[in-house]
C-alpha cells in the first residue's frame, strides 16, 4: 500500500493533500463555532444569574409598600405625644414607644429600606412637592417641612418624600 502512494502520480497526491487541508479547515471552522457557542452559553448563564439576583432582591417590594402606612401612623402618633407626662407610667410608655420605633427602623434598614433625606434642597427624583411656602431662614428651593417621609429600597425610590418647599417672600422683594 505504501508502494501505491509512492508510485501514484503527483496529481493524485496533491488532490489528497488539498482534500486533507479542506477537511482540516472545516474542522477548524467547526471548532471555532463550537467555542463561540460555549462562550455565548456562559454569557447567557451569567446574565440569567444577574437577573435572578435582581428579581429576588426586589421581590418583596409590594410587601414593603403595604408596611409603610403602618410605620407612618406610628410616626404620627409619636409626633402628637403630649409634651408633659402624666406620671411615671406615661414616661415609660413613651420610652417604650421610642424603642419600638427604633426597632422598626433598624429592622427596615437591615432589609435595605431607608428613609430619604429631607434636609437641604428639593430634589424631584426623591421628593414630591406638596406646595410652596414662605419660610424665614430658608432659601427658595429648600425643604421647609416633611409631610410624609419617603423611602428607598436598595437605592431605588419606593416612595418619594412629600415635602413643602420654600419660596421667595414676594412682600420682602417689593420693599
Amino acid at each position: 500500500m505504501q508502494d501505491d502512494k509512492q508510485n501514484s502520480p503527483p496529481n493524485q497526491m496533491d488532490s489528497q493533500a488539498s482534500g486533507a487541508d479542506h477537511a482540516c479547515g472545516k474542522c477548524q471552522e467547526y471548532l471555532a463555532g463550537w467555542k463561540r457557542a460555549q462562550a455565548d452559553y456562559q454569557n447567557l448563564k451569567k446574565d440569567m444569574e444577574r437577573e435572578r439576583v435582581e428579581v429576588s432582591k426586589f421581590a418583596n417590594e409590594r410587601l414593603l409598600q403595604d408596611l409603610l402606612p403602618a410605620l407612618d401612623q406610628f410616626t404620627v402618633a409619636m409626633q402628637h405625644a403630649p409634651a408633659q407626662s402624666d406620671g411615671k407610667g406615661f414616661e415609660q410608655w413613651m420610652q417604650g414607644l421610642r424603642a419600638v420605633e427604633q426597632l422598626w427602623e433598624q429592622t427596615l434598614r437591615a432589609i435595605g429600606l431607608e428613609r430619604i433625606q429631607t434636609d437641604g434642597r428639593f430634589d424631584p427624583a426623591i421628593h414630591d412637592a406638596a406646595g410652596e411656602e414662605v419660610s424665614p431662614g430658608k432659601k427658595a428651593g429648600e425643604i421647609t417641612r416633611v409631610l410624609l417621609p419617603g423611602w428607598k429600597w436598595h437605592d431605588r425610590v419606593l416612595r418619594p418624600a412629600r415635602v413643602m418647599v420654600a419660596k421667595e417672600d414676594a412682600a420682602a422683594e417689593h420693599s
